[in-house]
């Protein structure tokens, strides 16, 4: 994905704060982004291959969650960093203080559809030939 449709989608889909209801989690270990507690939360909400990272319109980035790791540790400090998965189900906040949290919906790009579709196939009436 592009940086412009990143930045397009993080203002359309990723705007203002999320729901908290999962609670805040703390990453820092002695001041610092723990890798180890970072790919655990990151994991526990999105599973894909690449990640969507927003940290303002001028550093947005496709990557993988290795990678992320070290892209949100250099600019945590300045900024909340955003993280989303492609579909934007899942989105996560991470905090300069190092807080994070994280929100699944069943809202995003594509999901009404493959919602629909798998009603259609998996109805437990359908009628096999």
């Amino acid at each position: 994905m592009k940086e412009r449709q990143i930045v397009t989608l993080m203002h359309k889909l990723f705007y203002g704060d999320i729901d908290t209801s999962d609670g805040y989690v703390h990453l820092f270990t002695d001041g610092t982004l723990d890798r180890e507690k970072f790919e655990h939360f990151i994991r526990g909400y999105i599973q894909d291959r690449n990640l969507l990272i927003y940290v303002n319109s001028q550093r947005v980035f496709s990557c993988s969650l290795i990678d992320a790791y070290e892209i949100v540790k250099a600019n945590l400090s300045d900024n909340r960093v955003r993280i989303a998965n492609e579909a934007f189900s899942a989105r996560i906040i991470i905090e300069p203080t190092g807080v994070a949290v994280g929100h699944l919906t069943n809202k995003g790009i594509g999901r009404e559809k493959r919602t629909h579709f798998s009603n259609v196939i998996y109805r437990k009436d359908y009628d096999e030939p």
